[in-house]
Formats: structure tokens, sequence, C-alpha cells
């Protein structure tokens, strides 16, 4: 089979053993070019899985700690410089990564957990076909890394059905600005699609790995139920794992915000035809229940906007107070 951008690897993987894990990421990423095809001696390789809230593990809210340990080894085993990084909506990175246990894993790893905080106007990589549609800073940080690798975690969505590769980038936009761009565009659900689609061609990243070994489904990304589907996926091109996703779980792209939002762009990875798949066959990986959410409008209130701004300064204010009283 010939590797294209648009090619996708699905591979098995039962459990977060952590060989189990390794084993399913190196052979998915055979068909790839293998993790040597992305990540070479001192680049600077930033992980960027999603932080979202500060959970177990077990929640299935975040990426879970073994799939980072296992694509950060890989990394440092190339001679690559590593970081950690995420914009969680509510509270710090390093808050999350410790309640789920990627900060253990930085730890011994001895690898910085980074929290997106400095916004630019500057674009990562040129964006080839949402030129014109307007979209928010991204972290200035990411400008400096040689090599992205996005780690999604899949999850149902109460606004956008499902979260995977595409809006996992929408991490990489710094907090309360997250909580504006869902006040802009509240009355569109497609523009907002369109918009995260355009945040991802900014930033491009080389790898993404979708870490769905237990999902979320129901009501999430946030307060649904841990469901176990046994599947990790990996792929350049975040718009063709998101297909493979819907696919597996029987969504038409019509039903699918971000798919729709790429199909009307012309950004390559909706067409189904055109994903060369390695490993599982669609038929083998397919995902025969999963509970869906109900959809509600991509907006947060005014209201909601202003008490997510007091939390955030409210608890920054409190660990200044705590940092000057040590």
């Amino acid at each position: 089979m010939i590797q294209t951008k648009n090619t996708v690897s699905v591979q098995r993987c039962s459990t977060y053993d952590p060989n189990e894990v390794s084993c399913a990421i190196e052979l998915g990423l055979q068909s790839l070019g293998g993790i040597g095809a992305y990540v070479s001696r001192g680049d600077r390789v930033l992980l960027k899985p999603n932080l979202l809230y500060g959970k177990p593990a077990e929640r299935a809210v975040t990426t879970h700690p073994a799939v980072v340990e296992a694509v950060a080894r890989m990394a440092l085993d190339c001679g690559a410089i590593v970081v950690i990084g995420d914009s969680p909506p509510l509270t710090g990175a390093h808050r999350v990564a410790q309640a789920c246990g990627i900060a253990d894993v930085a730890k011994r790893l001895g690898v910085p957990i980074v929290d997106f905080r400095r916004p630019s106007k500057k674009t990562r990589k040129s964006p080839q076909f949402t030129q014109h549609i307007l979209t928010p800073c991204i972290e200035q940080s990411l400008l400096d890394y040689d090599v992205i690798i996005n780690l999604p975690k899949w999850k149902a969505h109460c606004q956008m059905l499902i979260t995977g590769a595409v809006k996992n980038l929408f991490g990489c936009v710094t907090k309360r600005r997250k909580a504006f761009w869902h006040f802009r565009l509240q009355h569109s659900t497609d523009e907002f699609a369109a918009m995260l689609l355009a945040v991802m061609e900014k930033i491009s990243p080389e790898l993404t790995i979708l870490d769905a070994v237990v999902a979320m489904e129901g009501n999430g990304p946030n307060h649904g139920n841990p469901v176990p589907l046994g599947l990790l996926l990996a792929g350049q091109n975040p718009v063709a794992i998101d297909r493979i996703v819907a696919e597996l779980l029987g969504i038409d792209v019509e039903n699918h915000f971000i798919l729709r939002a790429a199909q009307r762009l012309g950004i390559p990875g909706t067409d189904l035809h055109s994903i060369p798949i390695t490993g599982l066959s669609l038929d083998e990986a397919k995902v025969h229940s999963f509970q869906l959410p109900e959809i509600i409008p991509i907006g947060f209130s005014l209201a909601h906007l202003i008490r997510g701004m007091a939390r955030y300064f409210s608890g920054k204010l409190s660990r200044k107070r705590q940092a000057t009283s040590m």
C-alpha cells in the first residue's frame, strides 16, 4: 500500500499496559515511516495531549498518561528535546497533569510541562484552505518547535458531536480566548467548525496519535462515561483521522460538523476512498455500541464567560498569594 499524507493506521490496543501501548504505537507508525521519519536528534518536540480538566485517567477526560509516556520515550530515544503542553480552560496544565497522572510521566522522564499563556498572531504554517477565515491567536511558543505531535482523546462532545484530532488543537489557543470564540461564533456551529480547521492549518502538526483504548461516550467531553474501544489511530492528517473515527461510528460526513466544514472548504481527508488504511480494517475496528451526546448550542452565554474569567483571575490571585506567603 502506498503511504500518503492521508494514510491512517488503526491498531488494536486492549489495555494501557505500557508495553502493549508502546508496541501498538510502534506498529502503527511503521506504515507511516516510523518515528524517525518525524523526529531527529536535537529537534524540539511538543506533545499536545488533551488536558481538558483535572480528573483521574480512568475517567477518560484526558489523554492517558501511558500514551503520552510511550510517545515521549520514542522521541527522547531519537535524541529530541521533549515538552508537554496544553491550555486547559479553567486551570493550569500542571494541575490537570497532576490529577490525571501525566505529571508523574513528566517527572519520571525529566520532561517539562508548559501552560500556553502567550498568544501570537503569527502562524506556524501558512494556511492553504482557510486563509479567509478569522481565527484566534495561537500559543507563541508553538513557533519554536520543530515537531508537534498531536495526542488527542476520542470523546463524545455535546457541542461538536465528537472531539478527536482536529478539535484537540483548539487547546493551542490560550486560556479564556477559547471561551471568547465560543461566544463570538455562538450562532453557528458550522462557523465554529471552520474556525477549528483554520487553527489546525495554522499549527499543522507533523503527527497525530489518537487515544481510543478507552474513549468517552455520552455527555462528553467532561461528564461522559468511559467506554473501552481498544484502539489507537495514527496519521499525519487530523481530518483523515477524524474521518475514520466517523466511519467507525457510522456517522455521515454531513452529520459531523468538522468534516462537513472540511469538505466545504476543500480540505483533504474527508473522502474515505482517498484514505489508505493500515493495520485493522474498518470492519475489524468497527464500533458497534457508542452513545452519542445530545447536541447543545456552541455558544457560551455572556454570564458564563464572565464567571469563567472570574474563576480564572480568582485562581491566579489565590496562587499568587500562596506564593508570597511561603
